[in-house]
C-alpha cells in the first residue's frame, strides 16, 4: 500500500504519534487543528532560500 509520500513507509519523525502511518487521519488532523502541513507534505530544505547574510543582494 502506497502512502501519501509515495513510499510504503511513513517518513514522519514523530513515530510515537497515534496517527503515524495513517495518512487519511493525519491529513484530516492537520487540516482541522494545525497551522502547518504534515511532515510528508512540507517543502524540502533544498527548496528553501538562504538568508540575506549568506547571499547578499548584487
Amino acid at each position: 500500500m502506497k502512502l501519501e509520500n509515495g513510499t510504503d513507509t511513513c517518513n514522519c519523525p514523530h513515530i510515537r504519534c497515534e496517527r503515524h502511518g495513517k495518512c487519511a487521519e493525519c491529513l484530516e488532523h492537520h487540516a482541522a487543528h494545525k497551522k502547518y502541513p504534515p511532515y510528508c507534505k512540507r517543502k524540502s530544505r533544498a527548496g528553501r532560500t538562504k538568508s540575506q547574510k549568506e547571499n547578499p543582494p548584487v
